[in-house]
């Protein structure tokens, strides 16, 4: 009976997973739908612009983001480290390039972060609670640079460092910016505090979600390091979205890159959808659109950043192949 009741969770596993995963090609594909429709966005012009592109500043927008790669697997292995799992630097790296094949070109739930969940678990003798709590910490401390750099934008213009008349947005995509912000500031660095105090430190969440990462607010050095190469990493994908801009000659006020890209990733990154397919490339064309740039110019930047992301994961797959990320090594 208990073979055929695992069986049973397990066959209900495959089927909701079966349907998280067409959910979210369904959500992608509407939300190409609705760009199309609603944005009056003429795709045959976008693709025949997107061939205008020039090489040379592509090619300056593909090397920051791999550079942004190797960014993210120093802040893997210090995340990793700190917990207690004995991966090296490259083999984090390996992992992080695996993680864009299962984010960018795969259709799975599983997604990248559950790849190098697994795989960083994989062999070691610590629990799947620590992996989990690496990896949310490498996901929070990203999200919270976003929100800092965009509400940091939006101050500078109330204050006039930046005119207004470079770029104007809703309010409301300011109140959400001071939002996200606020909250970095005043809940999350006295989460288990508070957690402690609502839940007690005996409640299965606690101790599942919130003890076995205690580490990262307890050593605040190692969270300055993660910090900053999580800083130091936002600063090389804002200049990938820039040289895609110069690549395809659209003229986007600097200041203008500390608004759109934050948002449109932590849109991507909270609605349902393929790694964000169809948001993404909406958003892009939206936000683009305050600042004059045709629908079919914003379209052609958003193919330009998938193009990217593309590229990316085909090194993932190859990594996937031959890398040697799968062996636990305690050296």
């Amino acid at each position: 009976m208990p073979n055929n009741e695992t069986e049973e969770e397990s066959k209900e596993s495959k089927a909701k997973k079966r349907i998280k995963t067409l959910s979210r090609i369904i959500i992608s594909v509407i939300a190409f739908a609705l760009l199309i429709k609603y944005g009056k966005v003429d795709v045959k012009e976008a693709v025949k612009y997107l061939f205008t592109v020039n090489p040379f500043y592509f090619g300056l927008a593909f090397t920051c983001y791999i550079i942004t790669m190797f960014l993210s697997g120093k802040r893997f292995f210090s995340a990793s480290s700190a917990v207690g799992f004995k991966k090296n630097y490259m083999q984090c790296l390996q992992l992080n390039f695996v993680g864009t094949l299962f984010n960018n070109f795969l259709p799975t739930t599983f997604g990248g972060d559950a790849i190098r969940g697994y795989y960083l678990k994989r062999g070691s003798n610590q629990s799947l609670s620590k992996a989990v709590s690496c990896l949310i910490c490498e996901r929070y401390v990203g999200m919270v640079i976003l929100f800092w750099i965009a509400s940091l934008a939006f101050i500078l213009q109330d204050i006039g460092i930046i005119s207004k008349t470079e770029w104007t947005m809703p309010r409301q995509m300011a109140y959400f910016s001071h939002g996200g912000t606020i909250f970095s500031f005043l809940i999350m660095p006295f989460l288990p505090q508070i957690g402690g105090l609502l839940l007690g430190k005996q409640n299965w969440f606690y101790r599942k979600f919130i003890e076995p990462g205690l580490v990262y607010w307890h050593n605040l050095g190692l969270i300055f390091r993660i910090f900053i190469l999580s800083v130091f990493l936002q600063i090389f994908v804002i200049l990938t979205h820039l040289f895609i801009a110069m690549s395809l000659n659209i003229n986007i006020p600097l200041s203008y890159y500390l608004v759109f890209y934050p948002i449109t990733t932590i849109a991507g990154f909270l609605i349902p959808s393929l790694n964000g397919l169809g948001v993404r490339e909406g958003a892009y064309v939206y936000f683009l659109s305050k600042v004059s740039i045709d629908s079919h110019k914003g379209l052609a930047f958003g193919l330009g950043w998938l193009i990217i992301l593309f590229l990316t994961s085909i090194i993932g797959g190859i990594i996937y192949l031959v890398g040697d990320f799968r062996e636990h090594k305690h050296k």
